[in-house]
Protein backbone atom coordinates (compact mmCIF):
# COMPACT_ATOMS: atom_id res chain seq x y z
CA UNK A 1 0.00 0.00 0.00
CA UNK A 2 1.13 3.66 -1.03
CA UNK A 3 1.37 6.63 1.83
CA UNK A 4 -1.58 8.02 -0.37
CA UNK A 5 -4.18 5.08 -0.19
CA UNK A 6 -3.36 5.43 3.53
CA UNK A 7 -3.87 8.96 3.87
CA UNK A 8 -7.30 8.26 2.10
CA UNK A 9 -8.19 5.06 4.74
CA UNK A 10 -7.29 8.00 7.63
CA UNK A 11 -9.33 10.90 6.50
CA UNK A 12 -12.24 8.37 5.53
CA UNK A 13 -12.04 6.89 9.36
CA UNK A 14 -11.49 10.81 10.59
CA UNK A 15 -14.54 11.88 8.47
CA UNK A 16 -16.42 8.68 10.38
CA UNK A 17 -15.52 9.41 13.52
CA UNK A 18 -16.41 13.04 12.65
CA UNK A 19 -19.65 12.14 12.00
CA UNK A 20 -20.10 9.84 14.52
CA UNK A 21 -19.41 12.40 16.91
CA UNK A 22 -21.61 15.22 15.32
CA UNK A 23 -24.79 12.20 15.82
CA UNK A 24 -23.60 11.91 19.03
CA UNK A 25 -23.82 15.71 19.74
CA UNK A 26 -26.94 16.34 17.75
CA UNK A 27 -29.00 13.37 19.75
CA UNK A 28 -27.44 14.26 23.13
CA UNK A 29 -28.17 17.49 22.38
CA UNK A 30 -31.57 17.18 21.68
CA UNK A 31 -31.95 14.92 24.74
CA UNK A 32 -30.73 17.90 26.86
CA UNK A 33 -33.36 20.41 25.23
CA UNK A 34 -36.90 17.78 25.79
CA UNK A 35 -35.36 17.33 29.27
CA UNK A 36 -34.83 21.06 30.23
CA UNK A 37 -38.45 21.68 28.41
CA UNK A 38 -39.34 18.95 31.07
CA UNK A 39 -38.02 20.67 34.06
CA UNK A 40 -39.49 24.29 32.98
CA UNK A 41 -43.20 21.95 32.44
CA UNK A 42 -42.54 20.57 35.87
CA UNK A 43 -41.39 24.03 37.69
CA UNK A 44 -44.75 25.75 36.23
CA UNK A 45 -46.89 23.01 37.59
CA UNK A 46 -45.00 23.07 41.25
CA UNK A 47 -45.74 26.62 41.30
CA UNK A 48 -49.60 26.10 39.95
CA UNK A 49 -49.97 23.18 42.88
CA UNK A 50 -48.33 25.49 45.36
CA UNK A 51 -50.63 28.20 44.69
CA UNK A 52 -53.57 26.27 44.82
CA UNK A 53 -51.54 24.77 48.30
CA UNK A 54 -51.29 28.25 49.83
CA UNK A 55 -55.04 28.99 48.86
CA UNK A 56 -56.74 25.85 50.45
CA UNK A 57 -54.36 26.57 53.73
CA UNK A 58 -56.11 30.04 53.96
CA UNK A 59 -59.50 29.02 53.26
CA UNK A 60 -58.85 26.32 55.68
CA UNK A 61 -57.77 29.15 58.63
CA UNK A 62 -61.14 31.03 58.05
CA UNK A 63 -63.14 27.98 58.14
CA UNK A 64 -61.50 27.29 61.42
CA UNK A 65 -61.49 30.24 62.69
CA UNK A 66 -65.43 30.86 61.74
CA UNK A 67 -65.63 27.26 63.44
CA UNK A 68 -63.77 28.57 66.46
CA UNK A 69 -66.13 31.37 66.94
CA UNK A 70 -69.63 29.70 66.56
CA UNK A 71 -67.91 27.32 69.81
CA UNK A 72 -66.90 30.06 71.99
CA UNK A 73 -68.61 33.09 70.89
CA UNK A 74 -73.09 32.55 71.42
CA UNK A 75 -74.03 35.63 70.09
CA UNK A 76 -72.47 34.73 66.81
CA UNK A 77 -74.10 31.25 67.01
CA UNK A 78 -77.13 32.99 67.38
CA UNK A 79 -77.27 35.73 64.90
CA UNK A 80 -75.78 32.66 62.44
CA UNK A 81 -79.12 30.30 63.21
CA UNK A 82 -81.25 32.82 62.49
CA UNK A 83 -79.93 34.31 58.95
CA UNK A 84 -79.16 30.95 57.48
CA UNK A 85 -82.02 28.94 59.14
CA UNK A 86 -84.65 30.53 59.68
CA UNK A 87 -85.12 30.23 63.26
CA UNK A 88 -86.83 32.49 65.92
CA UNK A 89 -87.48 33.03 69.72
CA UNK A 90 -90.74 31.40 70.27
CA UNK A 91 -92.49 34.78 71.36
CA UNK A 92 -91.00 36.28 67.71
CA UNK A 93 -92.57 36.56 64.44
CA UNK A 94 -90.75 36.75 60.89
CA UNK A 95 -91.54 38.41 57.96
CA UNK A 96 -90.12 37.24 54.80
CA UNK A 97 -90.42 39.09 51.27
CA UNK A 98 -89.61 37.60 48.02
CA UNK A 99 -86.65 39.04 46.30
CA UNK A 100 -88.45 40.03 43.22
Amino acid sequence: MSKSSSQKKERVILAMLFAVLMVLIFFFGGLIVQTYREYKHFKARETRIETKLTQARKEFEQKEAYLAQMLEDPEFLERVVRERLGYARPDELLFRFNDE
